[in-house]
């Protein structure tokens, strides 16, 4: 049987890194009685907040992150992959942060990494403004790797309004979407599982779509709602507003049908 389970952590995220771990430490091991294969959390997981000043007195050197240091062990005692979905991380040699994705495989390490290539610089409304490029620098790289023989590719929250990224990576052979997200409310209402749906359905993936949900630090909001969607659109499972584990059984065999239905991907 070509198939995959999966358990998405959606939280609510504390202002400091350190609660944060702790609250992932519960998740991580209610996940455990699913028996997963794949661990997933949102963007942000380690620290959300729109106060710069609180952003920079936090946010770790990779080295120092309770909550990528706990991970590497949990996966390596208990033989899970684990899509720590975003870290907000400092680095010496540079003054703006990185929003980095990780992918720890089953012996505990760092399989791949990649940073969040599109800056949020958006002004939802009067009181609703994002300028992630003055704090953040972009990535530049696409970024694929396997789990049990399955290509899987890695995007993060404003990557999904770029379907270009996504096509690519579907070309390149992904037949798994990561989307750890932290999407506002209002756009997370309006266009959240549009989008994710949309993405799923052009290139015929698997999207693996896990958000941050509740009210931050500053009284940041975001939206909930992690879904998980085959490579037909359909809606396999979602999560609603609050904290909560989603699991899922997924068959990648859908995948080869899909494909051999609407070749798509053999036409541009």
């Amino acid at each position: 049987m070509n198939k995959l389970k999966i358990s998405q952590v959606q939280f609510q995220a504390e202002p400091t890194p350190y609660e944060n771990f702790i609250q992932l430490e519960k998740f991580f091991n209610k996940c455990l009685k699913y028996k997963p294969d794949l661990i997933c959390t949102p963007e942000c997981s380690n620290i959300i907040t729109n106060d710069i000043k609180h952003l920079f007195k936090y946010a770790n050197y990779e080295k120092d992150c309770p909550i990528l240091n706990f991970s590497k062990s949990f996966a390596k005692k208990n033989g899970i992959h684990i899509n720590i979905g975003s870290l907000l991380l400092k680095k010496s040699n540079q003054k703006k942060l990185v929003n980095r994705s990780f992918y720890i495989n089953t012996e505990g390490n760092i399989e791949i990494y990649y940073d969040k290539i599109h800056m949020f610089d958006a002004k939802i409304d009067k009181k609703e403004i994002y300028k992630e490029s003055n704090s953040f620098k972009a990535g530049n790289k696409l970024k694929l790797s396997k789990i049990k023989n399955t290509n899987i590719g890695f995007t993060i929250c404003y990557d999904l309004r770029f379907p270009d990224l996504f096509r690519k990576l579907a070309k390149k052979g992904a037949e798994i979407i990561l989307l750890p997200a932290a999407f506002t409310v209002p756009t997370g209402r309006d266009h959240w599982e549009i989008l994710v749906r949309a993405r799923a359905i052009e290139n015929n993936v698997y999207m693996i779509a896990t958000n941050m949900c509740g009210i931050h630090h500053t009284k940041r909001k975001t939206y909930g709602h992690s879904v998980l969607i085959n490579p037909w659109g359909k809606i396999i499972n979602k999560a609603f507003k609050r904290p909560s584990i989603i699991n899922s059984m997924i068959d990648l065999d859908i995948v080869k049908q899909a494909r051999n239905k609407i070749p798509s991907l053999l036409h541009d």
